[in-house]
């Protein structure tokens, strides 16, 4: 027994071994076809997504093409290359991972020319673009073409598609089937041993976790598909959308969205919207938020976002994942919403503010609503009706305010007039009235509407004015009349004046003349019988007579510069001074006298006194000097701030200054020194009548200016005076 119990377990343990060895092999050959069916089947998976991302690198290129058409953003024309290379690549792929089939190779030989033909088309499309071409007939024949490749890669692609998934289904049941022989094997092998059983236990975990990661990327892939095509959906419509998960980070952000936003979808995916845009907690939308997010419900809500400038509205999706949030820009709907309001809002307050008679009336102009006007006039109903409501009007008024009513209403315009009403009391009180024509879309009169302002008090008072004014109308006639004959009794006295300024002039200078041209005759004649003393009282008798001759021309000139003077012409002041120098040449070359300029300006003058106004104040500044050769400046300003340019650039005025190193004058006379024949020096020290000056101060006062002087004893004198610039 032991040796046949021996033998028997021995042979068992061998029939077991055998078994063990058998079902070992038998696995260890069932693994490998497994595992060579696996990596069928993930091939088929592989040739399956990769015709879904042929198709789905198609559209994207031709979406690519299509945008940059339209916008001409060169990130398209970029995004359309990278799609076309993706496309060439996954054809790559599907004939690598088909090369042992040859339906699908002759499909592929087929697929790859009309890809190209594709590619090619939208290529010449983009080239028509940037080239500005309007090739209608050319375009139109692109796109045909397109269509018909179109429907070509569809029909292909999808008997690829089809073939792939019968050659999955043949495999999954040749799984199925090998499946099956090892369970068998395994049951017959655990009958003799659990280590057998333990080690197809093993292998059979082994194969159901590689269907397990088999069925999940499967999932995987078909999860992946849809979202593709939720994307494409997505980003065809015109609302923008955008999905954030539990932690409030972005991600999905479609070209709607980034157009709002002004960022690209790369630059927020991952990022949490709280501080991608921090100040949004500020606003109602966080709170909304939160809310959708806890109630796990859909909110809508409106909002304005400043840092936008925009009214948005929102529909709030929330899920496990977190919240998916629709979104559109509905500025221009809100702002009219809120411009209606306001009409609305302005239309109630004028209605209280004109309350003692607002009204209205329909398209042809016939009373509605005209309590008011009741109230006011105390007319009936039936008497307002129709045209009854012209009877309150004074009767002097009813024909224009019926003409000025039916205009507005055939013109559709504006309605104004000013009428007496007979108030509830008998009395006519003024009116104004004015109404608005309320417009349909088809600019068709709805009705009208109007007020009623009593405006009897401010018609009194104009009547009162009228009166006032007519009244000062009537005096300021008579004062004219009196002012008129005062201005001619005033130049015909000037005129006197001036007639006999000139003959007094003469008149004088005549027996000057004669004084002093008989003395000098005398003296001439009757030298050598005159001692010293009598030449001395005759030299006397010929200097008065020049003083007094100098005097009357210095008179006549200071009275003639108001009277005689030229009519105002455009006068260079660089002119007029070198026209004085001119005159003042002896006295200059004698006194050795050093004269200097600014640049000086150009304006409207008397060229005559100008010439003057410049000898005077230059023969002063020489006169008036001391030991040493007399320097005289001549410098200008303005009496605003220095500006750029020109000095014949308009100024409001012009301040010129004569300097020079004279002897000075004391501080006290420096007023006095402008008064007709104020002297500060004896005839013997200075030469001269005193007028000179006086005559400067005339003909600045002439031209709109005035003359003052600056002095220091010693050192010099500065004359100043002011030129206006027109």
């Amino acid at each position: 027994m032991n040796k046949l119990s021996e033998k028997f377990v021995v042979g068992g343990f061998s029939l077991a071994l055998l078994l063990m060895s058998g079902v070992a092999t038998a696995s260890y050959l069932s693994i490998q076809r497994l595992t060579a069916e696996r990596r069928w089947v993930v091939d088929i998976q592989q040739v399956l997504e990769s015709i879904d991302h042929v198709r789905i690198g198609l559209g994207n290129a031709e979406s690519a093409r299509s945008s940059y058409i339209f916008t001409e953003d060169t990130v398209y024309r970029e995004t359309y290359k990278k799609q076309k290379q993706e496309v060439y690549q996954m054809l790559k792929a599907m004939r690598r991972l088909s090369s042992d089939n040859s339906n699908q190779q002759r499909r592929l030989d087929t697929l790859e020319p009309l890809i190209a033909q594709k590619f090619s088309l939208l290529e010449q499309s983009i080239n028509l673009f940037e080239q500005k071409s309007l090739d209608k007939p050319t375009q139109i024949a692109i796109v045909i073409r397109c269509i018909e490749i179109d429907k070509q890669i569809k029909a292909i692609s999808q008997a690829m598609e089809n073939e792939e998934k019968n050659i999955l289904q043949e495999r999954t049941a040749v799984t199925k089937d090998l499946f099956q022989e090892i369970v068998i094997v395994l049951s017959l092998g655990y009958v003799l041993s659990v280590v057998l059983l333990i080690v197809v236990y093993s292998l059979l975990q082994k194969q159901i976790q590689m269907n397990k990661a088999l069925s999940q990327e499967a999932i995987r892939l078909e999860q992946q598909a849809a979202k593709a095509k939720l994307a494409d959906i997505l980003e065809t419509i015109t609302d923008a959308f955008v999905a954030l998960d539990r932690d409030s980070c972005y991600t999905y952000i479609n070209h709607k969205a980034e157009q709002i936003f002004n960022r690209r979808s790369t630059d927020l995916i991952g990022k949490n919207v709280w501080e991608v845009f921090p100040e949004t907690v500020e606003y109602k939308f966080y709170q909304i938020y939160h809310q959708a997010a806890a109630e796990q419900r859909v909110i809508h809500m409106e909002e304005y976002y400043a840092p936008f400038g925009r009214w948005i509205e929102y529909y709030m999706y929330p899920s496990a994942e977190g919240i998916s949030i629709l979104f559109q820009d509905v500025t221009r709907r809100k702002l009219a919403e809120i411009a209606l309001e306001e009409s609305e809002r302005r239309y109630r307050s004028l209605v209280i503010a004109t309350s003692q008679a607002v009204w209205t009336s329909d398209s042809n102009g016939m009373p509605k609503e005209f309590s008011s006007w009741i109230a006011l006039t105390g007319q009936t109903d039936a008497q307002v009706k129709g045209w009854g409501w012209l009877n309150a009007i004074h009767p002097e008024d009813r024909e224009l305010t019926q003409l000025l009513w039916t205009e507005a209403i055939k013109t559709k315009n504006l309605y104004f007039s000013e009428y007496r009403v007979q108030v509830a009391d008998g009395s006519y009180r003024f009116f104004a009235a004015r109404a608005v024509p309320v417009l349909d879309a088809n600019n068709e009169i709805q009705e009208w509407i109007g007020t009623y302002t009593d405006i009897t008090e401010r018609k009194l008072a104009q009547q009162a004015l009228q009166g006032v004014n007519e009244e000062l109308e009537i005096k300021v006639r008579e004062r004219t009349a009196e002012l008129q004959k005062l201005n001619q009794d005033l130049q015909r006295s000037n005129q006197e004046l001036e007639q006999f300024a000139y003959v007094a002039s003469h008149d004088l200078q005549e027996p000057l003349r004669a004084v002093a041209g008989y003395t000098q005759l005398l003296e001439k004649e009757y030298q050598h019988c005159l001692d010293d003393s009598a030449k001395e009282y005759l030299a006397y008798i010929v200097d008065g007579a020049k003083r007094m001759q100098h005097l009357i021309q210095d008179l006549l000139a200071y009275s003639r510069v108001g009277t005689r003077g030229q009519e105002f012409v455009l006068v260079d002041c660089n002119t007029a001074l070198s026209l004085a120098l001119s005159n003042l040449y002896v006295a200059i070359a004698e006194s050795e006298a050093i004269i200097t300029h600014d640049p000086l300006p150009k304006l409207l003058a008397d060229k005559t006194q100008m010439v003057q106004l410049f000898q005077n104040l230059v023969g002063n500044a020489i006169k008036f000097r001391r030991q040493k050769p007399p320097q005289i400046h001549i410098g200008v300003l303005t009496t605003e701030r220095e500006a750029e340019g020109e000095l014949s650039t308009p100024r409001s005025q012009w301040l010129i200054s004569v300097r020079d190193n004279g002897i000075g004058i004391k501080s006290q006379y420096l007023e006095r020194i402008f008064e007709v024949f104020r002297r500060l020096h004896t005839r013997r020290e200075f030469p001269g009548t005193g007028i000179g000056l006086a005559i400067c101060k005339k003909i600045v006062e002439r031209h709109g200016g005035r003359i003052w002087a600056e002095s220091e004893p010693g050192v010099g004198t500065v004359f100043y005076f002011t030129l206006n610039t027109k």
